[in-house]
């Protein structure tokens, strides 16, 4: 009666699970497995066929080497770079990888396996339960694309360019934005004290940039500009500004400069991109 009940929790849990003894044999396979694998619990239970599922051929699961009591060659050999100890459970470990016989392109799937013990600590089995990150993983891998995409573009600007993570350290600095102003990227890159290369004789400047990710309001940008600043008429959330900077060439520059602010995917602000234009020593008319 044990054995059912645990049996109707396990498959009414709509987290994919299953559970081998102590001699590698699946005792439990749920509902939400069989679909998720296309794999029946009638063809793996009582056997050593939990492979199946993951594998083309025979191996260990992570469930596998957990129930034998984790040995590191092991653990090594089958999952090197994608394993760690479980958080929450002493002795499970957990992992990440790629099923490409899973679904129609394949899905990336998180598991871990931790193990059961009996009255006297003594392990007798073990579960190992899985979830489909794929959109997760795919999420990552646009952000890296679009990352890849910003280094580029910010790179092959011939607009001086840079860019602000959310604690206001700078994570690229254009050859443009060198040339302006007469400050190297390694001089810059991972620190959070841009107003440097702008305001060298100053103790503490705040750049337009700054302001974008603090989300200061219109008001206060406009006056630390002494009116010189504005809302953008064509990026939302972006402030554009005319300054003066006398340290830039022989006898100082004009500069016409916008920061807009850098979204995550949940539209949280992360960073912010500011682009400088040389005006020459001529003031602009407002």
């Amino acid at each position: 009666m044990h054995i059912d009940i645990s049996s109707r929790i396990l498959d009414g849990s709509p987290v994919p699970a299953f559970v081998i003894d102590s001699s590698h044999v699946v005792t439990h396979w749920n509902d939400a497995l069989a679909r998720m694998s296309g794999i029946p619990g009638k063809d793996v239970l009582g056997t050593h066929h939990q492979w199946r599922a993951f594998y083309p051929a025979h191996r260990p699961v992570l469930a596998d080497i957990v129930v034998d009591g984790s040995p590191p060659e092991l653990l090594d050999k089958f999952y090197r770079g994608k394993y760690r100890p479980s958080e929450h459970c002493p002795g499970g470990w957990e992992s990440e990888d790629f099923f490409p016989t899973f679904g129609e392109e394949g899905c990336w799937l998180a598991f871990s396996a931790a193990p059961i013990r009996d009255a006297d600590g003594k392990i007798i089995g073990c579960i190992e339960t899985l979830q489909d990150i794929t959109e997760r993983k795919e999420a990552e891998a646009a952000h890296r694309e679009a990352e890849r995409r910003l280094v580029g573009i910010v790179a092959g600007s011939p607009v001086a360019t840079f860019v602000l993570d959310a604690r206001c350290k700078v994570t690229h600095w254009n050859r443009a934005c060198e040339t302006l102003t007469n400050t190297h990227a390694q001089e810059m890159l991972g620190r959070d004290e841009v107003w440097r290369a702008f305001y060298p004789y100053d103790t503490r400047r705040v750049v337009l940039a700054e302001m974008i990710i603090r989300r200061a309001p219109p008001e206060e940008v406009a006056a630390y500009y002494g009116g010189r600043a504005k809302p953008s008429a064509l990026v939302a959330g972006a402030f554009e500004a005319d300054d003066f900077f006398p340290t830039f060439g022989t006898q100082g520059k004009w500069l016409h400069f916008m920061a807009a602010p850098l979204h995550n995917l949940r539209g949280d602000v992360v960073g912010a991109i500011e682009t400088l234009v040389d005006l020459g020593l001529e003031k602009p008319s407002n």
